[in-house]
């Protein structure tokens, strides 16, 4: 692969990692994030997609994919980092084109990118809309201790994107449980006509919601998430305990699979780990202002 830049032909090549490129990608994070970056790799995980990008023999990028925690035909995008001396020669283009490749061929059903919201050019979510994700929500405050110069003492907040392989999975007939609030705040990020009964589905079994800690890193921590399945009437049940802990709306997952069994749709709602975080270093672009806004009055309102 190669890139023209200044007239001259820039090759690099797309390789599966190997645990002796550890030290490299390693490396790779700390120039980006600096020397106390928390989440340095210690292995390649087997069942993980794992990239480097070689330029003159040297490596100057990485890029991962990985299950998505519990959910069956589900991966993420994760982990891209490319040396700064390498960017504009499209490496992270690459390394995009290639895992969503290889997922299409494993059959893969549903692709996660979880986009970075501290920049105001909101570079990752413009280039996760080009390869056909679609935003189903923020999640703030997740990650302790990232681009400290930017957030200060603040977690990451990520904003959480969707694309469909294979089919997909994504809305069905299934029935939704919901309050009025987090109905407010899903039209603000699906398509007109999508959340309008009558339904022709519903779940018989009651499933319990799945409980996500908040990260503790240099001190820092992270909010706590849950995900709360929205095809049961016990749904609203289960939101309501949660709002009165202090669980306020983050995201949808939609006809995701928990298991083997029938794809689901969930509600991720989000606990914040202190109350004088601001969403002002939280940056969308500009279809998604109504959505950050939205959290915002929320996470201030007691």
């Amino acid at each position: 692969m190669g890139s023209e830049d200044g007239g001259t032909m820039c090759t690099f090549k797309i390789r599966n990692a190997t645990n002796g490129d550890i030290p490299a990608i390693n490396g790779l994070f700390k120039g980006e994030y600096g020397l106390g970056y928390p989440y340095l790799m210690t292995h390649l995980p087997a069942d993980q997609i794992n990239l480097v990008a070689e330029r003159s023999g040297r490596i100057v990028g990485f890029a991962r994919a990985a299950p998505y925690g519990v959910y069956a035909h589900v991966w993420e995008l994760c982990s891209l980092v490319v040396e700064s001396d390498a960017r504009k020669l499209g490496i992270a283009r690459a390394f995009t084109v290639e895992r969503i490749e290889r997922l299409r061929r494993m059959g893969v059903k549903t692709l996660v990118s979880e986009a970075v919201t501290c920049y105001e050019d909101c570079a990752s979510q413009r280039n996760l809309h080009n390869f056909g994700f679609k935003p189903y929500g923020l999640l703030p405050f997740v990650h302790p201790w990232i681009r400290p110069e930017v957030l200060g003492d603040q977690p990451l907040s990520l904003l959480l994107m969707v694309a469909n392989l294979n089919g997909g999975t994504g809305f069905g007939s299934r029935e939704l449980f919901l309050e009025r609030g987090d109905m407010d705040a899903l039209t603000l990020i699906t398509e007109p006509g999508t959340l309008v009964p009558p339904w022709q589905a519903r779940i018989s079994t009651n499933i319990d919601p799945l409980v996500k800690n908040g990260k503790l890193v240099h001190g820092i921590r992270g909010a706590d998430f849950v995900d709360i399945p929205l095809n049961h009437l016990s749904a609203i049940e289960h939101r309501h305990s949660l709002r009165a802990q202090g669980y306020r709306f983050a995201a949808l997952l939609p006809g995701f699979t928990r298991d083997t069994s029938e794809p689901l749709d969930f509600l991720r709602v989000y606990r914040p780990p202190r109350y004088d975080l601001t969403f002002d270093l939280v940056h969308v672009t500009p279809n998604l202002e109504p959505l950050k806004h939205y959290c915002q009055e929320e996470f201030i309102t007691p």
